[in-house]
């Protein structure tokens, strides 16, 4: 659970400056050979690889015992 939540926060705070940065930067952060545009795709990658933030909050919540129960029989 720890790990899952450690990778989630990590995931949104790198996507959220690496935004900032790009906002920052203007129309060079999108220049492809941008540290900046670089940290910026990567950081979208770091969200999807490993477990999606929504695997994540899934792993999360059914470990806190908060995951909805299923109308599904």
């Amino acid at each position: 659970m720890l790990a899952s939540m450690a990778k989630l926060k990590a995931g949104r705070m790198m996507r959220l400056v690496t935004d900032g940065c790009l906002q920052y930067w203007g129309g060079a952060g999108y220049l492809w050979e941008s540290p900046t545009a670089r940290a910026f795709r990567d950081s979208r990658l770091a969200s999807i690889g490993g477990g999606a933030d929504e695997v994540m909050l899934q792993i999360i919540s059914k470990a806190m015992g908060t995951l909805p129960r299923s109308n599904h029989g």
